[in-house]
C-alpha cells in the first residue's frame, strides 16, 4: 500500500495534504477490530460523532482539538478564545446527530506551566460551557517539553440522544435543500495555512488587519461559534434530515453525511477574513472551500416543506441563508467559482 506524508504541501507551501491524513486515519481505524458484544457501536466510524447503544437511548462521544491556533494564541498572549474553540469544536460535532452535549473532559498537553494561561484557558473553558451548557467534569494536564513547543488544547464531550430521533444523514434525498448557519470567521480550522501567510506577508499580531480596523489578533482569534442552543431549539420543530458542522475539510465535511451530489448555487459572501487569506496566499477557490468554512460554519439539510418553520426559529438569532440542494450524483459544485470537489479526504 502506497503511503503519503501527512503534513506534504503544495507547492506554494500552503496547503496540507488531505489525502496522506485520509491514508493515515484509514490505516489506523482498519486496526481497531475488537467490539464489546452488549454495548454495540451504532454505524460506522468516519462521521461527525461516535455513538453506543444504550437501548433507549444512545451515547455520543466526540474529542476534538484547537490545533495550531494555539500557536497566534501564544505570539498575542492571548488565551481565553481557546478555551472557547475546544468546548466548541466537540459540542458542534455532536450536535449533528441530535444529541444533546451534557459533559466534557479537557486535556492540556505543556511546555511550562503558566498561571496567567491556565486562568485564562479555564475562564474560556467555562465561558463555553456556559454557551453550549455542559458541566466539564474533569480533565489531565500534562507537562511534555520534549513533545509541545507552546501548548497543545483538546478535549472530549459526551451526548445523550434519543434512539429514535438520531439524525444520521440516510434520509437526504434528490431536491432537499441546504442551509447555511454564519460562522464567526475562521473557527479553529486552516490555521496551518493562516500561519504561513500571516508569515509570508509579514503580519504581526498587532499590526492592523487588512481591510479592516482590527488587529490581526482579534481577527484570526475570534472564537469559534457554538450552535448547540439553536440546533437543540429546532430540531424538535423541523424534520432535519442532516447536519454538518464546517471544520477541517472546509465544504467536504457535508460528504460525510450521504454519499449524493450537493449544489451550493448561492454560497454565502464570505467575510474579509477569507477574502484577504485568497487574495495573500494567492489560493484558488478550490482550495479555499476545502480548507475554511467561508463564513457558513454549520449546514443543515431540510426539505422544501420544513423551509417555512426553520427561518421562523432561526432568522432572529443569526444570519441563515439558503445556499444549495441535494441532486441525485456524487460530489460537491459551487458553479459561481467553478469548483468541484469530491469525497472527504
Amino acid at each position: 500500500m502506497k503511503s503519503y506524508p501527512i503534513y506534504m504541501t503544495d507547492p506554494d507551501g500552503k496547503m496540507l495534504n488531505r489525502r496522506g491524513i485520509g491514508e493515515f486515519v484509514s490505516v489506523l481505524v482498519r486496526q481497531l477490530k475488537y467490539r464489546r458484544d452488549d454495548f454495540k457501536v451504532m454505524g460506522p466510524m468516519g462521521g461527525f460523532t461516535s455513538l453506543i447503544d444504550l437501548g433507549n437511548i444512545a451515547i455520543a462521544f466526540n474529542t476534538d482539538g484547537v490545533g495550531t491556533k494555539v500557536m497566534l494564541a501564544s505570539e498575542a498572549n492571548k488565551w481565553e478564545g481557546i478555551g472557547i474553540d475546544c468546548v466548541a469544536m466537540n459540542v458542534n460535532d455532536t450536535i449533528t446527530v441530535g444529541a444533546e452535549p451534557i459533559a466534557m473532559l479537557d486535556y492540556l498537553s505543556l511546555k511550562d506551566t503558566d498561571s496567567n494561561i491556565a486562568r485564562e484557558i479555564g475562564v474560556g473553558l467555562n465561558v463555553g460551557a456556559q454557551m453550549a451548557n455542559i458541566s466539564i467534569v474533569g480533565g489531565e494536564s500534562a507537562l511534555v517539553p520534549e513533545l509541545v513547543s507552546t501548548i497543545d488544547v483538546a478535549g472530549s464531550v459526551i451526548g445523550i440522544a434519543q434512539k429514535n430521533q438520531i439524525i444520521t444523514g440516510e434520509r437526504i434525498s434528490e431536491g432537499d435543500i441546504i442551509y447555511s448557519l454564519q460562522s464567526s470567521g475562521l473557527h479553529s480550522n486552516g490555521f496551518t495555512t493562516v500561519r504561513k501567510i500571516l508569515k509570508e506577508n509579514g503580519l504581526k499580531m498587532d499590526d492592523k488587519f487588512p481591510g479592516e480596523s482590527k488587529k490581526v489578533q482579534e481577527v484570526v482569534l475570534e472564537p469559534t461559534r457554538i450552535y448547540v442552543r439553536d440546533i437543540l431549539d429546532i430540531i424538535n420543530i423541523v424534520d432535519i434530515k442532516g447536519m454538518a458542522n464546517i471544520t477541517g475539510g472546509g465544504f467536504k465535511n457535508i460528504v460525510r453525511l450521504k454519499d449524493m451530489k450537493y449544489v451550493f448555487d448561492d454560497p454565502v459572501e464570505p467575510q474579509n477574513v477569507f477574502k484577504q487569506m485568497k487574495e495573500m496566499g494567492n489560493l484558488s477557490w478550490e482550495q479555499m472551500y476545502e480548507t475554511f468554512n467561508m463564513g457558513t460554519g454549520f449546514m443543515v439539510v431540510i426539505n422544501e416543506e420544513s423551509k417555512s418553520d426553520f427561518v421562523t426559529t432561526l432568522r432572529s438569532r443569526m444570519q441563515i441563508r439558503e445556499i444549495g440542494h441535494v441532486e441525485n450524483g456524487s460530489g460537491i459544485e459551487i458553479p459561481k467559482f467553478e469548483v468541484k470537489l469530491q469525497g472527504y479526504y
